[in-house]
């Protein structure tokens, strides 16, 4: 029976009906009050007061790391209760009245100090603003906190989806990997820009590189401050203590989000502990749910003023924990062993003469695991010491998943700033397959192998000229392709296209170009195979785009195409037509085509190629 219960029922005896009470009665009542209290005092291992409790001017007390993994305090007095609804909760506005703390600023990092009013909890720091004359901060009720302990564990076991918290939106509408595209919507509007928003914001969580190449600094900027994260420098092997004795209520932790060759870890504050169960940040790391992400302890090396953004400069210490829900209000772990990560490993050739090889793990979270496999390709990249503009790369990145056979995209990139390419080229399509509305991306594994030369091996298709004026049909065209070397020489390429024998007389369409424009110009024909139907569609077809290191001729025709639960059915006659992609069939399960593509050919360059064009080819059964 719940205490609560309990007590109230014994309070509502009458005194004298106790006083009148066989003997045995008040010792079990005791008795029962006794054995329940535990249950209570696990609820709320310490004591709590509530908003409604607080007034302006009451003296609060804040506990967070300034250097090291010393706790410190410092003084603050509550301003007021802003109260909310169910959807964004209480807040409480408290003042800095320490003089270290109006120097700095309410720094990221602090996320989660615990704030204490006549030493009851009340909860903790989380949020602020930027660019105010003094130091006022929010502070998260810690009932709502509380909460986030009880929530139960989703069916999947709590593999991270990534971020879904409100304002964020459906991240697959628009999302787009080349011509792939899982649905024609726009994308929707993200979370307003915090420097510009009068509202108070959620503190950004320092994200502590260790190890990032200084180059790379920018691009780690670009990837990961629009998802509210501070990017500072980090460290490796920093941080002492042996293990889960060392967190408690004001100290450093860290949510480890990329680990090996390259770490990467958000710095936060331990708000509560209760035995083996923790509460961190009073805010959503993502607002992702059930989730299971490394937590590790964090030692400060000190507080980084600014008048906009002061941070905590911090380094992620031993594996602790691991995290295990992600809501508004905070984010909740349970000490012990931590979860499994994605290996992921890149293999760097062509700067010296033994092959450079570099692994990684990361979590699986379909935001945050695309942006980290790039940063960690570009940085072995870096690191490799390829950091001259004028050089080219190519790459082949393989995904294995269990259940289905591995994936392997490969290209070339060559470009004013090829190091600034690469990483964008790997996180389109993990990004379009880790945010797919269909299903959970799971994967095994990654492999990246990048080999680089130097010299921008970059052509343009200039021109291009027909041998032969008419072709018969199952005969060769013959056609001529003037190519311009970057910077060089010019070339010419002989290319043989074969026309079906099946193909009647008319004229026809012959296309010329590289990787990209092949795929941009049938995408924009016969749309329906670009736009996949499953997780499992997209895995296919993803494997079918062409690499732009290629000059690819083809022959197509006007004639209609239907793809239908993702199989393309092209050249279909006017009565299958009506079957295959009837009214009643509308909609993405049936899209229509306008093209037929006849035949192709290629021609490997080992350079990438950019430009297309398109000559008209006559067939006639009389050709010579």
């Amino acid at each position: 029976m719940c205490p609560a219960v309990i007590a109230s029922l014994f309070r509502a005896l009458p005194r004298r009906s106790l006083r009148m009470a066989p003997p045995c009665v008040v010792p079990v009542l005791l008795c029962l009050l006794v054995h329940a209290a535990p249950a209570s005092a696990a609820a709320t291992s310490v004591p709590v007061l509530g908003p409604e409790a607080l007034r302006p001017g009451m003296h609060a007390e804040v506990r967070t790391v300034f250097e090291g993994q010393k706790v410190d305090t410092f003084s603050a007095e509550i301003v007021g209760v802003v109260r909310g609804g169910r959807a964004e909760g209480d807040q409480i506005i408290a003042r800095a009245l320490s003089p270290r703390v109006e120097r700095s600023g309410v720094a990221a990092g602090m996320s989660g100090s615990p704030v204490y009013v006549d030493g009851k909890l009340i909860g903790a720091l989380s949020g602020g603003w930027g660019f105010v004359r003094e130091p006022i901060f929010v502070i998260t009720p810690i009932g709502e906190m509380l909460a986030v302990l009880d929530q139960p564990a989703g069916p999947d076991g709590g593999s991270t989806g990534g971020p879904s918290g409100l304002g964020v939106g459906d991240r697959s509408a628009g999302l787009a990997c080349g011509p792939f595209r899982w649905s024609d919507e726009e994308p929707r509007l993200g979370p307003p820009d915090r420097a510009a928003s009068e509202t108070p914001a959620p503190l950004a969580l320092p994200l502590a590189f260790g190890g990032l190449s200084p180059a790379a600094v920018d691009a780690a900027r670009a990837l990961f401050e629009p998802l509210g994260f501070r990017v500072t420098p980090g460290g490796r092997g920093q941080a002492t203590g042996t293990g889960d004795d060392t967190l408690v209520p004001g100290s450093a932790c860290a949510v480890d989000v990329l680990r090996g060759d390259l770490d990467a870890s958000a710095i936060g504050t331990v708000t509560y502990r209760d035995g083996d169960r923790v509460l961190l940040f009073g805010h959503p790391f993502f607002q992702a749910g059930d989730v299971r992400l490394p937590l590790s302890t964090a030692t400060i090396t000190t507080i980084v003023p600014s008048l906009a953004n002061p941070f905590k400069l911090g380094v992620s210490g031993h594996p602790v924990g691991t995290v295990t829900q992600d809501r508004r209000s905070a984010v909740a772990g349970r000490l012990g062993p931590s979860p499994r990560l994605l290996p992921v490993g890149v293999t760097v050739s062509g700067f010296r003469p033994a092959t450079d090889r570099f692994r990684f793990e990361t979590i699986e979270d379909r935001q945050l695991m695309p942006q980290m496999v790039a940063i960690a390709a570009l940085n072995s990249v870096l690191e490799s010491g390829g950091s001259s503009p004028d050089q080219t790369i190519a790459w082949r990145m393989t995904l294995y998943r269990h259940g289905q056979a591995p994936l392997t995209l490969h290209d070339r990139v060559a470009s004013e700033s090829p190091t600034a390419e690469l990483p964008l080229a790997l996180l389109s399509p993990l990004r379009f397959l880790a945010n797919n509305p269909f299903a959970r991306l799971a994967l095994d594994s990654v492999s990246i192998v990048i080999d680089t030369h130097p010299g921008r091996d970059l052509w343009t298709l200039r021109g291009a000229t027909l041998q032969e004026s008419e072709v018969r049909p199952g005969a060769m065209a013959h056609v001529r392709c003037e190519l311009e070397r970057w910077r060089g020489e010019h070339r010419t390429i002989e290319l043989a296209v074969r026309v079906p024998e099946e193909v009647p007389e008319g004229r026809y369409v012959l296309w010329l170009g590289g990787g990209a424009e092949f795929d941009r110009f049938v995408a924009a024909r016969l749309p329906a195979r670009y736009r996949p139907i499953s997780l499992d569609d997209a895995w296919r077809r993803l494997g079918t785009l062409h690499p732009s290191d290629v000059l690819y001729g083809m022959v197509v025709a006007r004639a209609p195409e239907v793809t239908r639960a993702g199989s393309d059915y092209p050249e279909l006659p006017g009565s299958a037509l009506a079957l295959f992609a009837g009214s009643q069939l509308a909609g993405d399960d049936a899209r229509r085509g306008d093209r037929a593509l006849l035949s192709e050919t290629q021609r490997p360059l080992d350079a990438v190629l950019h430009g297309e064009l398109q000559l008209e080819l006559t067939v006639d059964d009389q050709a010579p």
